[in-house]
């Protein structure tokens, strides 16, 4: 069985003003083939038939709607997947979506059996929370885990009746998803059929034990929220210790490599790397996430420096970051100053990567660090180049910091870190030059 979004019209290519009804489409063997609209509407222009949501890179869209609309398209997929059996025709799926949208439109009593499911509720943890942008991607992600899981069991395994419920989930259950997440990506050549709608970069990379206990923090966030709402008083984390995540020590460019990357003739590369060499730098100087990286605009410079809330914190604590501007910071700005609004060129997130590693293997950044490998969880020796990534920018700008003035309040202010963080005291790490300044000390 094969669950399709599409749109039946097109527009002229500079058209942003048409909609298009998006349609879900059943097939499956025997010359199943039935379709029915939905209330999603999107401008043709816009729709990634590939993607079934929309294009990467939309202008005049927020990201919230697209959000919103990515996420009601995976919701009415699973919806029709999870509910689909043979002998269904069109009015079965017309009725199907339209209780999607209108919830209340059939209801049956006060039944509230729905309500105990955990994918229920982690949908209901991601509408009610205050989430960034981030933590909605991952709760988000975690949902599509567990409704992908139970279908599984459904499908593969043949568990008509399975479900994760708040009120029952055991320990026991919390270790079969943990075993399912870490060997999905076996499954996927193992069940191609089950496989056959999925994305592939979803599915098909080994997890990080670092990534699975992610997930399984998020689920045992939801898990306290539905406990400190009376839902439920069952919790499984009480008899299941989550493996710790483990960092390897940070590295990061020293001020000459930094220097070398600044400074290189980067013209037997092309045209677009001096510019991604000029985001890295200016990245590098003022040691923001990538994710603030790329909303910087004119008006986030003040007096000689850059200002912006933090997207990631901004919901704990809405602190202003300032970092002012040294000269090689204001030399690449006034390279960009004819852009209309954005402070530097925008970007992928994912391009901009690549172009990291190329340019850094370029100049000839290749000096062995030493890394903790994310699947074995064992430290392995690799040439910076190969390993770096936009947060190698931030480290740099924290590490070299920390070397020169060694206060850790003074550049989280900068970095936007809480005071004491667990996550800053990553970033400093206590190079043997410290550590002999500090032992002159007893001298």
């Amino acid at each position: 069985m094969k669950v399709t979004a599409f749109i039946r019209k097109t527009s002229a290519k500079n058209n942003v003003t048409d909609l298009a009804r998006v349609y879900f489409r059943v097939r499956d063997v025997g010359g199943v083939d039935i379709k029915a609209a939905s209330e999603l509407s999107i401008n043709p222009n816009h729709w990634s038939a590939e993607k079934q949501g929309y294009k990467p890179r939309v202008a005049l869209v927020s990201e919230e709607k697209r959000m919103n609309f990515d996420r009601d398209i995976q919701q009415i997929t699973h919806l029709i997947t999870k509910e689909y059996h043979r002998g269904v025709d069109g009015n079965w799926l017309k009725g199907l979506i339209e209780e999607y949208h209108h919830p209340n439109i059939n209801a049956r009593g006060g039944n509230k059996a729905e309500e105990y499911l955990l994918s229920y509720q982690i949908q209901k943890y991601i509408d009610e929370t205050p989430l960034a942008h981030d933590s909605m991607k991952h709760h988000l992600d975690n949902l599509n885990k567990v409704l992908r899981y139970e279908r599984f069991r459904h499908e593969v395994m043949h568990q008509r009746g399975f479900h994760l419920c708040i009120d029952s989930i055991t320990a026991d259950d919390i270790r079969d998803f943990k075993f399912w997440i870490q060997e999905e990506y076996r499954y996927v050549d193992m069940y191609p059929a089950f496989y056959q709608n999925e994305l592939r970069r979803n599915v098909e990379q080994k997890r990080s034990e670092n990534s699975m206990s992610g997930s399984l923090y998020r689920i045992r966030t939801v898990i306290k929220w539905c406990i400190k709402r009376g839902l439920t008083r069952n919790n499984p984390f009480d008899q299941y210790q989550i493996t710790q995540p483990m960092y390897g020590d940070p590295f990061y460019l020293t001020l000459e490599e930094r220097d070398k990357v600044y400074y290189a003739d980067l013209s037997g590369l092309g045209a677009t790397y001096p510019v991604y060499r000029d985001i890295f730098m200016f990245q590098c100087l003022i040691g923001c996430r990538v994710s603030d990286l790329n909303r910087l605009t004119k008006a986030n410079i003040v007096d000689g420096c850059v200002e912006y809330i933090p997207q990631k914190t901004k919901l704990e604590h809405a602190n202003t970051v300032r970092v002012p501007l040294n000269q090689k910071a204001l030399d690449i700005l006034e390279r960009y100053k004819d852009l209309e609004d954005a402070l530097l060129p925008r970007f992928s997130h994912f391009g901009y990567n690549r172009k990291i590693k190329e340019i850094l293997k370029y100049v000839g950044i290749d000096r062995m660090v030493r890394v903790l490998d994310p699947k074995t969880r064992e430290d392995v020796a690799k040439p910076l180049y190969e390993v770096a990534t936009t947060h190698t920018a931030r480290k740099t700008f924290i590490g070299n910091l920390y070397k020169q003035v060694k206060d850790p309040n003074l550049i989280a202010s900068m970095s936007g870190h809480s005071e004491g963080s667990r996550a800053f005291a990553r970033y400093r790490k206590i190079d043997d030059e410290m550590k002999k300044e500090l032992v002159n000390l007893l001298d």
